[in-house]
């Protein structure tokens, strides 16, 4: 496998999530989705000092933020995204489903890569359940949709 273009993917995606975010952070998690013929793509991360996670679709509506601006930087975002998946098919690679990409401000990274076929998943349900897990999120009883999967998730990992 191409692991030096697989290592340039990785600091591009990593690079354009800097330009995205418009404060110092200490981590991001971007969960990505990627199949011949759609790409899922949202992120979190946390600014410098906090422990609350901010949304990536959430950033768009900060202050001082052009919109036009951050739906470029995301679309150039998916688009690295969409190129790592091809290298994949063209490394001769099983090509994966979905990913989780951990990145420290440090430069540390981590990804994990999933295989599992996902067609008859609920893309909101996963949303909720990968929030869940890699974030801490608890729904509270307010959002019963959420509380109601959260649960139904952790009988059945019991």
């Amino acid at each position: 496998m191409n692991t030096k273009g697989m290592d340039q993917l990785y600091q591009k995606i990593g690079r354009q999530l800097n330009l995205i975010i418009p404060e110092s952070w200490d981590k991001i998690l971007l969960y990505s989705e990627i199949t011949e013929w759609s790409n899922r793509t949202y992120f979190y991360y946390y600014p410098h000092g906090k422990e609350t996670p901010i949304y990536s679709l959430d950033i768009e509506d900060m202050d001082y933020i052009n919109e036009e601006e951050i739906n470029s930087q995301l679309h150039q975002l998916y688009e690295y995204l969409r190129e790592l998946w091809e290298e994949f098919r063209n490394n001769k690679q099983e090509q994966w489903t979905n990913l989780t990409f951990e990145l420290t401000s440090t430069g540390r990274f981590n990804i994990d890569y999933n295989y599992r076929n996902l067609e008859n998943d609920d893309s909101y349900e996963q949303q909720v359940i990968w929030e869940y897990e890699k974030l801490g999120i608890i729904p509270n009883e307010n959002r019963k949709r959420d509380f109601r999967i959260i649960e139904e998730y952790k009988k059945n990992k019991a």
